[in-house]
């Protein structure tokens, strides 16, 4: 089995295996992406009835859309289109010896199943390995013998690393290596032009979580008290897998500073939970991830850091009791309270 055919398989196991852990990502359902970069064609043999050649490209470009849905798990799947285009640099003989310039080009369309699991790197920060099968049409013009193509089984391997600027968006750069069968193209030259393909691509994208999680519970109405008393509890919760705060949990935020201020409360404690989806593990990290964000907030506010105190509960102690993996909106939450 050779290299090609190796690295192929390794794509369609990949593509074709299933798992299911904690989530890891922090888009949930569906999205889409839209990318450009640069594309490199590895040197690789040329060869016809008139002789064998190996051949350089010229950098090239790619673009790449795509549409795909991310699971309550590391998982997440989407349907790739991508163009590439690269024009020919130089080739030399392998029968005959010598080498020249040539103006051939090469464009390309690609469509892909592409299977990734990502990787929580802290922060806003995110990982993501995946592999993907497909076709690629495949589009060649050599000097003196016009043009053809050929529509070939691809497939190819992905590294990918995402930065969530916001709720709904993600910035990303990745790397693409897809490998192919061997084009072969008549291009009206009497006899077939056999192309042996690796791609290489850089790109940076853009990425849309096309369905907001924002599903916020508003805090539960305190009766009003006879006389004034000192709030010793506030209630802060999130959206589904998510860390950050919305305009609304900031609100109570402020309120729970601005009480700080007020009464010249010595401590405050900050104990951040989930609801059951997900594992013990991540939902111990994401839990703490909450705690800290709402500590980062109230620092905002004007509250010194030696004062707040931050822990994790993970799923422990629900507000709501559930089943396991059961998304409840009250269970995301942290607590503040003033001491």
């Amino acid at each position: 089995m050779n290299c090609r055919t190796l690295l192929l398989s390794s794509a369609v196991a990949l593509v074709a295996s299933t798992g299911a852990a904690n989530a890891g990502t922090s888009f949930h359902g569906w999205y889409v992406s839209l990318g450009a970069g640069a594309n490199w064609i590895q040197d690789g043999d040329v060869t016809w009835t008139n002789g064998s050649y190996t051949y350089s490209w010229e950098t090239g470009f790619i673009t790449a859309a795509s549409v795909g849905y991310s699971f309550d798990n590391h998982w997440r799947a989407e349907f790739e289109v991508a163009y590439r285009d690269n024009d020919g640099d130089r080739w030399h003989s392998k029968t005959r010896g010598g080498s020249d310039t040539t103006s051939a080009n090469v464009w390309e369309l690609s469509q892909m199943i592409n299977v990734y699991y990502d990787f929580d790197l802290g922060g806003r920060w995110s990982a993501s390995l995946g592999a993907g099968i497909g076709g690629n049409l495949v589009n060649l013009n050599w000097p003196g013998t016009g043009g053809d193509d050929d529509y070939v089984f691809a497939g190819q391997l992905i590294a990918q690393v995402a930065y969530q600027i916001s709720e709904r968006w993600q910035v990303y750069a990745d790397y693409h290596f897809m490998m192919m069968e061997d084009p072969s193209f008549d291009a009206n030259a009497g006899f077939p032009i056999n192309l042996e393909k690796t791609d290489h691509a850089v790109m940076l994208g853009i990425r849309f979580d096309l369905q907001s999680d924002h599903n916020l519970v508003p805090e539960p109405e305190r009766p009003m008290p006879a006389e004034p008393r000192r709030p010793k509890q506030f209630i802060v919760f999130f959206g589904f897998n998510k860390a950050n705060l919305s305009a609304e949990a900031q609100r109570v935020v402020a309120e729970a500073a601005a009480a700080a201020k007020q009464y010249g409360s010595a401590d405050i404690v900050v104990i951040g939970h989930t609801d059951t989806v997900g594992s013990p593990s991540y939902n111990m990290r994401l839990s703490m991830r909450r705690a800290g964000a709402v500590k980062a907030e109230l620092g905002h506010q004007g509250i010194e850091p030696r004062m707040i105190h931050t822990s994790g509960k993970g799923e422990t102690e629900l507000m709501v009791q559930t089943g396991d993996g059961v998304k409840e909106p009250q269970n995301r939450r942290a607590t503040i309270d003033l001491e």
